[in-house]
């Protein structure tokens, strides 16, 4: 598919908010060889120039979890390299539309460590801003070698970025810890399967609530070798509302305007909204704390762990 010519000719068009689209999609082959994997690298460029086409003035673009090469057995077959041909392509494209695009891969580090599950994010220059190593595989079936690290990168349009995958976002902790090292918008990359329909939800909503940040969660949908996908890509604003959702089990395309200096307002209040500033102020409106509460001393879960 070439759309290149319905390109606005004046180039991108710019407004205020942060303006994202998810791809809910499946691969267009399980690859069982790196030479495949490019089968699902053209099958996001044809989605990317559907989506600049049909959205202008889109600012960023989230896959699913490896979305270029799928997640199972097979995955250290394909692995892809940071300096490979795939993601080349994917970054002169970013550079030709002028657009952020977090990519789900599974990587070879050629490191000596088997391959990492990684969001992959790149910038409307083409340059790889972050790499994200999911750091909780999925027990007891994903293989890939976990990363150390929730990172927080800056991103367009005021946001301040960290990238999860999946099964991370089952822990509270990962969120906490984007939450306090600044991120405003949390993009949870996913391979989500039946039966856990509810529990997607109710972590992605959870995770935006709790800590006050916006939620980009892309899943995948349809079937693979061994689970029904059932897609219900969602956004999810900072009060833990549902602002865009895709359907269940189709492939689709949408979009959501977030605004991230929203975040960063609840988060200078210090009052009922910055869940953060109340967990390490306990009782700030009490007259006995003069307005500074108390620490987090009284939480004892983690002595002698």
């Amino acid at each position: 598919m070439n759309v290149g010519n319905c390109f606005p000719i004046n180039g991108k068009i710019e407004t205020e908010c942060l303006s994202v689209a998810l791809f809910q999609m499946k691969l267009a082959v399980v690859p069982k060889s790196r030479e495949e994997v490019m089968e699902n690298v053209d099958k996001i460029i044809e989605w990317i120039e559907r989506t600049v086409t049909g959205f202008p003035g889109i600012d960023m673009i989230v896959t699913p979890e490896a979305s270029l090469n799928g997640v199972g057995p097979h995955a250290s077959l394909c692995c892809v390299t940071l300096d490979g041909p795939e993601l080349a392509r994917l970054r002169a494209v970013c550079k030709e539309f002028q657009i952020w695009l977090a990519v789900g891969a599974c990587v070879d580090e050629k490191d000596g460590n088997f391959y990492k599950n990684c969001a992959i994010t790149i910038n409307d220059h083409g340059e790889i801003v972050d790499i994200y190593r999911k750091v909780t595989p999925w027990n007891p079936v994903e293989p890939s070698s976990p990363g150390d690290e929730i990172r927080v990168f800056e991103g367009p349009k005021g946001s301040r970025i960290a990238s999860i995958i999946c099964s991370d976002g089952d822990y509270q902790d990962n969120w906490r810890e984007a939450a306090a090292k600044g991120a405003n918008v949390v993009l949870r990359l996913t391979t989500y399967m039946t039966p856990f329909e509810n529990q997607y939800e109710i972590t992605n909503r959870a995770g935006a609530y709790f800590n006050k940040v916006y939620v980009v969660a892309a899943n995948t949908s349809e079937m693979d070798e061994c689970y029904s996908l059932f897609g219900r890509s969602m956004v999810v604003n900072p009060e833990g509302d549902i602002i865009a959702q895709a359907p269940v089990g189709i492939p689709y395309i949408f979009k959501a305007d977030l605004y991230p200096g929203l975040c960063d307002a609840i988060q200078k209040q210090t009052l009922m909204g910055d869940l953060l500033w109340l967990r390490e102020h306990r009782g700030a409106a009490s007259p006995d704390t003069h307005g500074k509460g108390k620490d987090t001393t009284m939480y004892t879960y983690l002595e002698g762990k």
